[in-house]
This record gives structure tokens, sequence and C-alpha cells, in this order.
């Protein structure tokens, strides 16, 4: 059974529990990383993409812990394509995490919302 709280990258196990508020603070600590980088200006495509690799390394370090990075990222060059893949990776594995809490929520709710009769008169 695959384990919703184990993000697989690269052949790197991380534990994310975005239900959990340390995780939840790391995150958006994490993203005030991408939000300063949004600012920069540069002159060239290649430097455009270097800082955006380093950003996105900085993310990764903030969210998972340092070091985090340079495991995802072994082998991998400063290619922005495959680092919006490991992105869109994270992003999909939050977006189970945030369909799982909600299912569970409306499980629960179903479980223990009281029935209604269906043929009762309502008094108005």
């Amino acid at each position: 059974m695959e384990n919703g709280y184990i993000w697989a990258i690269n052949g790197c196990e991380f534990e994310l529990d975005m239900e959990d508020a340390d995780t939840a603070e790391r995150y958006v600590s994490a993203l005030g990383v991408l939000e300063r980088a949004e600012s920069a200006n540069f002159s060239d495509i290649s430097s455009k993409i270097r800082f955006y690799c380093k950003t996105c390394r900085e993310f990764y370090d903030a969210l998972l812990g340092e070091g985090a990075s340079e495991k995802i990222f072994a082998g991998i060059g400063e290619n922005a394509r495959k680092y919006d893949e490991i992105f869109t990776s994270l992003l999909d594995f939050i977006a189970g995490q945030r369909n799982s809490a909600t299912l569970r929520m409306e499980n629960l709710t179903k479980r223990y919302t009281p029935k209604r009769a269906k043929n009762v008169k309502s008094f108005v």
C-alpha cells in the first residue's frame, strides 16, 4: 500500500504531512523563498535559468531540510524543465493529500450526521 505521507522522487523519500502544523509552517516559509525570487531581473536566459534552479533548491531545503535539494537534484543539471517536473510532482503529491483529507472529512460527516426521516413534515 502506498504511504500518502512519503513523497518519493528520484530515488529519494521524504516524509511530508501537510496536515501537520510544523510541516505547513515550513511550506509557507518555503513559498516565501519563491516569492522573494519573483522580482529578480536578468539580462540573459542562462542567468535566469541558473537563478531559477538555485531558488528551487533553496525552496526544497527550506521545506524538507538542509541537504534535501542535493538528494533530489543529484545528477540533474540546471534545467528549468526538469526542475518544473519535480515541482509538479510535489504539487500532485500535496493535492493527493488534500483530496484524501477532504474525503476523510466527508466520510466522517456522513457517518456522524443524524439521519433525518424522509416523510416527516416540518413545522413551517
